[in-house]
């Protein structure tokens, strides 16, 4: 038996899937209802019912090239229809009926959010911390640091000790304020260009120097102006050990289903 699997969502009369190929490698195909139509293909309930769908997820080498396909289709959509509303990985019905279904309960959310997003596309935005090169910053621009070690260099060995002490807690301090004006000047940047931002959660020691990750909404069009605000950040902020990095457009996955009130 067959599932209904589905990957985005489009106004009514958006443009036809043409000839792309879904999980695999089945037909997309648009099934529609009232003022949107949703892309879809026929899946294998043996793969994506809901038991063995759960079962795969735990299984990258199953996952990462269906979710690779997932991503292509909404890629190719997103090209061809503004706006579109991606859904995430995973989403499957019973049957046509249940999509339609769907599109008909929730017209009335789709369509504030569609119009949201209309010339709109979603880039991710990563902040990094050189931690050795923001330390040394931290330290070189710190009065009170440079006092506590002043101090330490004068003191006798007992009182040097908890001084020592002292001095580590007051650059764990320094670092996590550098942080927190690392990601709001950031923010700021983001803000002031009208630009919308979904702060991601980070998984317990992302590595690699991360210290947010951030989903924004900007024009489709938006890579210059991105471009522009990454190199000021870079000006203001690279020599303090702290990067900015951009990558998209994506299809807005995240900004189709966050509140964008």
């Amino acid at each position: 038996m067959s599932l209904v699997y589905v990957y985005a969502i489009a106004r009514a009369g958006s443009p036809a899937s043409g000839e792309l190929r879904g999980l695999d490698d089945g037909p997309v195909r648009a099934v529609g209802d009232g003022d949107f139509v949703a892309f879809v293909s026929d899946v294998s309930e043996q793969e994506y019912g809901e038991a063995p769908l759960n079962a795969h997820l735990a299984d990258m080498d199953w996952l990462a090239p269906r979710a690779v396909r997932h991503q292509e289709v909404n890629a190719a959509l997103a090209a061809r229809c503004d706006p579109l509303l991606p859904l995430s990985f995973g989403t499957v019905f019973r049957d046509t009926a249940g999509v339609l279904r769907m599109l008909r309960e929730r017209a009335p959310e789709m369509g504030p959010r569609a119009d949201a997003l209309r010339g709109r596309a979603e880039w991710i935005a990563v902040i990094r911390r050189d931690t050795q090169k923001a330390a040394a910053a931290v330290g070189t621009a710190s009065e009170p640091l440079a006092a506590l070690r002043g101090a330490i260099e004068a003191a006798p060995p007992g009182r040097g000790y908890l001084l020592t002490r002292q001095l580590e807690d007051a650059k764990r301090t320094a670092l996590r304020a550098a942080d927190a004006a690392a990601i709001g000047d950031a923010t700021d940047a983001f803000e002031r260009a009208g630009m919308r931002l979904f702060r991601e959660p980070l998984v317990e020691d992302a590595g690699g120097g991360m210290l947010a990750r951030f989903s924004v909404l900007a024009g489709r069009d938006g890579a210059a102006a991105l471009e522009r605000l990454r190199a000021a950040y870079a000006k203001g902020w690279e020599e303090r050990g702290y990067a900015l990095e951009l990558s998209g457009p994506w299809p807005a996955y995240r900004f189709s289903t966050v509140d964008l009130a």
